[in-house]
C-alpha cells in the first residue's frame, strides 16, 4: 500500500513539474483550449442524445388522445402531447413501431398534414380530393414501410373506389399493391408479409386484406389477398410452405441421427406429398335418450279393423230350436286389420369439420437419406499402435481413401419413421464410412510459423532498441543539464591549477636557460647564429 502511495505521489510530482515548465500565457492557453473542447463536446452530446419527436396522431378530442396515450403506455412507448392535448408525438426511433401499433388497433397514424388534401378552395371537386387523398396515403405508406427493418424502399399504389353516393359504392374496399426493395429477401417471412398486409388494410379502412398484394423487386410474391383465409395461396406461397415443411423434416432427421451421434453427417432429400384441397365434412350422429332404446315419440298413427260373418235364425219372437254347436265351415268368415305408424326424435349431433389445404399425406410421401460416418486415422496413434508397421502413412492413405458402404440397422429406419411420421417402406437410407486422415505434426513448427515468429521478434527487438536509445539520449541530456554548473566550476578550478602549474614550470625553465646562457655565452651565440642562418637561408 505504501509503494502505491509513493508511486502516486511521484506521479503527481512529475505532473506538477511538467505543468510548471509552461509559462503563465501557455497555461492560460491550455486551460482555455481544454475548456472549449469540453463545452463543444457537451453541446454535441446534448444535440445527439436529445430525442427527435415526430407527430404520430392528431386526435379530434382529448378523449381520443387519452385512448392513444393508454395504448402507448401499455406497450412502453415514450410519447409527449401538445399543449392543446390533441397532437401525440413519439421519438423518431420508435415511430414505425407506434404506427404499426395504432394501425393494428384501427387508429390511422398521422405523418403528414392531411389539411393539404382539402386545400384548394371551391374549385376543388370531390374527384380531385380523392386523388389527393390517394397520393397522400401512397406517400405515407412509402415513408412508413421504408422505416421498417430490412426494407430499403417501398412503392405503394392505391386504388380508392369512387364514391357516387350509393350504398354499394360505400361498401367497396380500396385496393393496394406494395412493392418492397429488401436488404435481405431471404429474411422476409410469410408472417411478416401478412402483418404488413394487415397494417395496410387497416390504414385503408378495409375489413380484410383480400385486396392487398405485396411483392418484392425480384418478383417474389410475398403476400396475396387470397392468403387471407387459406393456406393454399398462389404457386409462390405453396412453394414457400413446401420449403418450410422440407426444412422441418430435415431438422427432425438431423436431430435424430446426428444429434444422437448415430452418424456424423446426413443429407436428407424429402419428397412430401402435400394435399392442397380444402375439405369440409358434415357428420350427423344419432343417439337415443339416456335410459331408452328409442328417441322421444313425436307422432303415432294406429288403425285396427275386425269383421265376422255366419248364418243365424230368423229374428223375431219365434222360439228357439234345439241347442246346436258352432262348427267352422265355409259359411263363416273373420277379418282382422291392425296398422301402426310411429315417429321418434333421437338425439342428433351435427359436426362440421373443415380441413385447410397444405396437409402432408404421409402414406404417399417418401424420404431419401445419405448418412456418413467419419472414420478418423491419426498417424501418431497408428504409429503408437503399430498399425503402420511395414508401410507409411501416405501409402496407407492411398490404399484406404475410398469410402465404404455400410448396412443400416432397422432401428435407424424406425427412428426416422417415428420422427417424421412417414412409413418405413417409403424411407431409403444409404450409409457410408468415409475415412479422414490426420497426418502427424511431429512436434515441429512449420516454416511459416517460424518465419512469423522471427518477424515478430525482430519487430519487437527494433521497437525495444528505439525505446532504449531514446531513453538513453534523454538520460544523457538530463545528466548534462544537471552537471553543467558543476562541470563549469570544476573546469574553472582545473584551468586555474593548470595555469599555476604552467607558470611554475615556465619559471624553472627560464632559470635553467638563463643559467646556460651565463655559463656558455659562445655556444648560445653560435646556436642563435645557426638558427638565423637556417631561417634566412
Amino acid at each position: 500500500m505504501g509503494n502505491i502511495q509513493e508511486r502516486l505521489r511521484a506521479l503527481l510530482q512529475r505532473v506538477i513539474e511538467w505543468w510548471n515548465r509552461f509559462t503563465m500565457r501557455q497555461k492560460t492557453l491550455i486551460i482555455s483550449s481544454v475548456a472549449g473542447v469540453l463545452v463543444l463536446l457537451a453541446i454535441v452530446v446534448s444535440i445527439l442524445t436529445k430525442p427527435s419527436y415526430e407527430t404520430l396522431y392528431v386526435s379530434d378530442s382529448t378523449k381520443e388522445t387519452s385512448e392513444i396515450q393508454a395504448l402507448l403506455e401499455e406497450n412502453s412507448i415514450e410519447y409527449k402531447t401538445s399543449n392543446d392535448g390533441l397532437t401525440v408525438s413519439v421519438p423518431k426511433e420508435v415511430y414505425t413501431q407506434a404506427v404499426v401499433l395504432l394501425g393494428a388497433n384501427n387508429y390511422p397514424a398521422e405523418e403528414y398534414s392531411i389539411a393539404s388534401v382539402f386545400d384548394g378552395g371551391f374549385s376543388t371537386t370531390e374527384s380531385d380530393k380523392t386523388k389527393k387523398y390517394q397520393e397522400f396515403m401512397e406517400a405515407k405508406f412509402q415513408s412508413t414501410l421504408k422505416n421498417m427493418d430490412n426494407v430499403k424502399r417501398a412503392i405503394v399504389n392505391i386504388n380508392v373506389p369512387e364514391n357516387d353516393g350509393t350504398l354499394l359504392s360505400k361498401k367497396k374496399e380500396s385496393y393496394a399493391s406494395v412493392m418492397l426493395e429488401l436488404e435481405n429477401p431471404e429474411e422476409m417471412t410469410q408472417d411478416q408479409a401478412a402483418f404488413i398486409a394487415r397494417f395496410v388494410a387497416t390504414e385503408l379502412g378495409n375489413d380484410t386484406t383480400a385486396n392487398v398484394v405485396i411483392m418484392d423487386t425480384t418478383g417474389n410474391m410475398l403476400y396475396s389477398g387470397q392468403d387471407e383465409n387459406s393456406l393454399t395461396g398462389n404457386a409462390s406461397s405453396r412453394l414457400s410452405y413446401k420449403t418450410q415443411y422440407d426444412n422441418i423434416v430435415q431438422a427432425e432427421i438431423n436431430d435424430a441421427l446426428v444429434g444422437a451421434k448415430i452418424y456424423d453427417n446426413v443429407q436428407v432429400v424429402p419428397n412430401l406429398d402435400l394435399n392442397w384441397d380444402v375439405i369440409k365434412t358434415t357428420e350427423h350422429t344419432y343417439t337415443p335418450a339416456e335410459g331408452q332404446d328409442q328417441g322421444v315419440l313425436s307422432q303415432e298413427d294406429t288403425y285396427s279393423q275386425t269383421a265376422q260373418n255366419s248364418n243365424g235364425d230368423i229374428p223375431g219372437t219365434d222360439t228357439n230350436g234345439e241347442i246346436t254347436y258352432e262348427f267352422q265351415d265355409n259359411a263363416y268368415s273373420n277379418t282382422t286389420t291392425d296398422e301402426t305408424s310411429r315417429s321418434y326424435l333421437p338425439n342428433e349431433k351435427i359436426t362440421d369439420t373443415e380441413k385447410a389445404g397444405g396437409a402432408i399425406n404421409y402414406d404417399s410421401s417418401s424420404l431419401g437419406i445419405t448418412a456418413i460416418h467419419y472414420v478418423v486415422y491419426n498417424e501418431d496413434d497408428m504409429k503408437a499402435s503399430g498399425a503402420l508397421d511395414g508401410t507409411t502413412f501416405d501409402e496407407f492413405r492411398i490404399a484406404n481413401s475410398e469410402r465404404t458402404k455400410t448396412e443400416v440397422d432397422d432401428d435407424v429406419y424406425n427412428v426416422v419413421s417415428k420422427a417424421t411420421g412417414i412409413p418405413v417402406a417409403n424411407i431409403q437410407i444409404v450409409a457410408y464410412d468415409e475415412p479422414v486422415f490426420v497426418p502427424s505434426e511431429g512436434g515441429l513448427v512449420s516454416a511459416t510459423n517460424i518465419f512469423i515468429i522471427a518477424l515478430i521478434i525482430l519487430i519487437l527487438g527494433l521497437l525495444a532498441f528505439v525505446v532504449i536509445r531514446s531513453m538513453r539520449a534523454e538520460r544523457v541530456v538530463e545528466e548534462e543539464e544537471e552537471l553543467q554548473l558543476d562541470n563549469l566550476l570544476q573546469s574553472t578550478q582545473d584551468n586555474t591549477m593548470i595555469e599555476e602549474i604552467d607558470a611554475e614550470g615556465k619559471s624553472e625553465v627560464r632559470l635553467m636557460i638563463e643559467k646556460f646562457v651565463d655559463e656558455n655565452p659562445e655556444a648560445v651565440a653560435n646556436l642563435l647564429r645557426n638558427w638565423l642562418t637556417e631561417d634566412w637561408g
